[in-house]
């Protein structure tokens, strides 16, 4: 009867650093001892309980890797990055709902960066970065601060930049109220759109796609204060932040120039 996958993936664990030694060639006993600087006792028992699940057989060079072994172990690496970038990004990701869709695959390859000591602004610089140099913008964001008003202001008034924003409705009027003269002054250039949403996609998270190749996710906490960012160019980060936004796109109302007045 085979084993259950738990028995096999406790084996790999228990046994990684044989494993690992075995994945650079063939060894005989004498080297794994030498090379883990542990007692030939202790080898000769991994190598048992690693022969008995299939992993590691013997041959004319030593013993090696079987293929099962080297699947299981390059399988059990990629677990633990999958496991290391949650880990990283825990914290972060506790702010949102659980109906928000983050895959880990998300987080494979993310720049993952907290608002704390000592850089408590790199976020929002991760962010600037992005805008300043991207010909192609389309985001969604559940706050506006001034420096966020500001940058965008800077790209879409100085810049051939395409932007395309979505924004909560009572976050719209909050512009008109603070920032009347360059909402308009935005809302008359030909390289920005703007939509309203009426339900908000989610009020701990900023979304960004740049030039279509880089999504920063912004995270933010009950009180508006921004917790942090994560910028990855992984596929299907892409193709999570795309579906999001193509939503907003699909039930959001485009916001035009009034012609008079607020």
């Amino acid at each position: 009867m085979t084993a259950p996958a738990h028995s096999l993936l406790e084996t790999v664990m228990r046994r990684r650093a044989v494993l690992e030694c075995l994945g650079d060639g063939p060894r005989e006993k004498r080297g794994l001892t030498e090379r883990l600087d542990v007692s030939r006792q202790t080898v000769d028992r991994s190598v048992r309980e690693l022969e008995a699940a299939a992993l590691v057989e013997r041959a004319d060079e030593g013993y090696r890797l079987t293929l099962v072994g080297n699947l299981a172990y390059r399988e059990f690496e990629s677990l633990l990055e999958r496991y290391d970038r949650l880990r990283l990004a825990r914290d972060l990701l506790a702010y949102l709902p659980p109906e928000t869709g983050l895959d880990v695959d998300c987080l494979l390859g993310a720049e993952v960066v907290h608002a704390g000591h000592p850089m408590p602004h790199e976020p929002v610089r991760e962010l600037e970065r992005l805008v300043e140099s991207a010909a192609h913008l389309v985001g969604y964001s559940p706050i506006a601060f001034p420096q966020y008003v500001s940058l965008f202001y800077e790209q879409i008034t100085r810049t051939d930049t395409e932007i395309e924003l979505f924004l909560d409705a009572p976050l719209v009027e909050q512009l008109r109220s603070k920032y009347d003269e360059k909402l308009r002054e935005g809302l008359a250039a030909p390289n920005f759109t703007l939509y309203r949403l009426s339900e908000s996609l989610c009020p701990n998270m900023g979304i960004l796609i740049a030039d279509g190749t880089t999504v920063w996710i912004g995270i933010y906490d009950e009180t508006g204060n921004v917790r942090g960012s994560i910028t990855t160019e992984a596929d299907s980060a892409l193709a999570w932040a795309r579906t999001h936004l193509d939503g907003c796109r699909d039930h959001g109302r485009e916001v035009r120039l009034r012609s008079t007045g607020r």
